[in-house]
């Protein structure tokens, strides 16, 4: 097979894994986004958490995303511009993102909530990912993550309330 035709395969299969990323997390399909990483991933969130990087197992990340995602009531992901580098087993896909989060409505009936109740349900974030994959027995997958937040919209409460709940439920649930 020639080198181009297996860099089409490659483009192919990694846009695919990447879109799954999305896909995962929209439909709470932790099965699916568990499918994407290797076992330990470095995650770095630093450029919207201020947090450095860290290497940490898959597992317990989804988990963590599974309860925080529980909180927002939709999500919607988007990837595009995808570019590509492919060198043997590794590769390296840096995409555009836009990511919206909306935040279960509070109990408060629709007719006593105000303008900005709604405004602080949401959060979206723009930027792109930079992210290092490698070709596996399984496929490729994910071995670092990048998340670079180049602006935002909408309340950034959104998503420190749903970990906030995320927390309380976890603390709450018996054993």
């Amino acid at each position: 097979m020639s080198e181009d035709v297996q860099y089409l395969l490659d483009r192919a299969a990694i846009i695919d894994v990447m879109s799954n990323y999305a896909t995962g997390l929209d439909a709470r399909d932790w099965v699916l986004w568990r499918s994407v990483f290797v076992n330990e991933v470095i995650f770095d969130l630093s450029a919207w958490s201020g947090q450095k990087a860290q290497l940490l197992q898959v597992d317990r990340v989804v988990g963590a995303q599974a309860r925080i995602f529980a909180e927002l009531s939709v999500t919607q992901h988007f990837f595009t511009n995808h570019r590509i580098t492919v060198s043997g087993d590794t590769a390296q896909c840096r995409m555009h993102m836009r990511a919206e989060h909306w935040l279960k409505p509070r109990s408060l009936p629709e007719e006593l909530r105000t303008s900005e109740d709604t405004l602080n349900d949401r959060y979206t974030m723009f930027g792109y990912y930079d992210d290092k994959l490698i070709r596996t027995a399984e496929g490729w997958k994910i071995q670092e993550m990048q998340l670079n937040v180049t602006r935002a919209e909408g309340s950034r409460f959104v998503m420190d309330e749903a970990a906030r709940r995320a927390r309380a439920r976890k603390r709450a649930e018996p054993g």
